[in-house]
């Protein structure tokens, strides 16, 4: 999840960057902002700390084959 939430935030930002280039309005740049501000801080808080320890693996994926 934290993965995927730095990853959504990055995406969030190239659309940022994108749009200001190629389109000098601010409409889509309003909702991109802070879409990458709220998602990268969420993403790196102390409230998601259980989403960055590794948990043990199920029995089934620890054989060696």
């Amino acid at each position: 999840l934290y993965e995927s939430l730095i990853f959504l935030s990055c995406s969030f930002f190239i659309i940022h960057i994108t749009s200001k280039k190629l389109n000098h309005k601010n409409d889509l740049s309003t909702i991109t902002t802070p879409s990458t501000i709220f998602t990268q801080g969420f993403a790196t808080s102390g409230l998601s700390t259980e989403m960055h320890q590794s948990a043990i693996l199920v029995p089934a994926l620890q054989s060696q084959w």
